[in-house]
């Protein structure tokens, strides 16, 4: 059985499971899940510390390549000095 907040697996004969007034049983790992998803009325999807935040906010990052000013500088005037060498060894 899995967590129906954090969809973590719940070992046999723990965690807690709360019944609405529809008959829908759901299963949680811990009071903390129970309490963010009845009491807070939280989506485990978008809480960070959940394997399904986790999954998410992984899919999202992308490498991002910061660079300084100085540092486009100097590529741009190695550029530059490239381009001049091989602009003298062609004529």
């Amino acid at each position: 059985m899995y967590c129906a907040f954090c969809n973590n697996e719940i070992p046999r004969g723990t965690g807690e499971l709360y019944v609405l007034k529809d008959g829908t049983a759901l299963p949680f790992c811990s009071s903390k899940c129970k309490a963010n998803q009845i009491k807070l009325k939280r989506e485990g999807r978008l809480v960070k510390w959940t394997s399904k935040g986790f999954v998410l906010s992984s899919e999202k990052k992308e490498v991002e390549k910061k660079e300084s000013a100085l540092a486009k500088d100097i590529e741009q005037k190695l550029a530059e000095k490239k381009a001049a060498q091989e602009k003298k060894q062609g004529a």
